[in-house]
């Protein structure tokens, strides 16, 4: 009696020892199901964030090399017609009204420096060259002789970038900001403040205009061009805005950083 009672108590211990063990074993598996699957989860977001990248950088590429071939075109064919007629025109020996000639002298002058301004606008290797802060302050004093617009422009010391594709991807942002003012905001002031903060760039594009509710608008394409372009160079955007208060658009860049 005494042995069947050890036995039955020895098939208790050892049924719930394997049970033990049964339940510590699917633990451990689901464990590390969970575990491969995060992994996998977390591969599947980084090679979706990595084509993305891609598939923005390939667009920017493309974007580039149009910008370059519009630049040459301008550069080499309009900007020399414009000289040879601005030459031919100098070269008169007509009796005409000298004034009018020395105006359309002036005005070819004009419209020559401006397709010059504008070729070093969309040409990427100017850029890199000579940095981003030279052809934006170039856009807003442009911007400025339309007489529609007011612009201020505070460029703080040493605000040169890392990189080669930075200062170029940088610079297309603050295009992009200023042409949402243009096409939204009704403003007609800007005021741009370029400034280094420790290791970091930081730049403040704000405008007088009618501004917007940030909680209820869904982003644009602007928007959304700006929000990618940040992300390929690890910068930092902000945008703040409020009804009849303007907008205010912050981008935060590491001035170290190769990536």
């Amino acid at each position: 009696m005494q042995k069947d009672k050890l036995d039955f108590v020895l098939s208790i211990l050892l049924t719930s020892f394997f049970v033990l063990l049964l339940v510590v074993a699917v633990v451990l598996l689901f464990r590390i199901y969970l575990k491969r699957k995060n992994k996998l989860l977390l591969e599947r977001e980084r090679m979706s964030i990595q084509f993305e990248q891609t598939l923005m950088q390939s667009q920017l590429e493309i974007q580039e090399q149009t910008f370059a071939n519009i630049s040459r075109e301008i550069h080499d064919n309009i900007g020399q017609v414009l000289s040879l007629v601005r030459l031919n025109l100098n070269t008169l020996n007509a009796t005409v009204d000298t004034d009018k000639i020395n105006l359309m002298d002036e005005l070819l002058e004009k419209a020559l420096t401006d397709l010059r301004n504008l070729s070093h606008t969309l040409d990427a290797d100017y850029i890199r060259n000579n940095g981003w802060a030279e052809p934006v302050t170039r856009l807003l004093h442009d911007l400025q002789k339309t007489g529609k617009y007011t612009t201020h422009i505070h460029m703080g010391e040493d605000l040169q970038l890392s990189g080669n594709e930075k200062p170029i991807i940088l610079f297309r942002m603050i295009q992009e900001v200023v042409n949402n003012i243009i096409k939204h905001a009704r403003a007609d002031t800007i005021n741009l403040k370029a400034q280094k903060e420790n290791n970091r760039l930081v730049i403040t594009i704000q405008d007088n205009g009618k501004g917007f509710n940030t909680q209820t608008a869904s982003g644009g394409a602007g928007l959304r061009n700006l929000e990618k372009r940040s992300k390929m160079i690890n910068a930092e955007l902000a945008v703040s805005s409020e009804p009849g208060k303007g907008t205010c658009a912050t981008i935060s860049i590491n001035t170290e950083s190769n990536e």
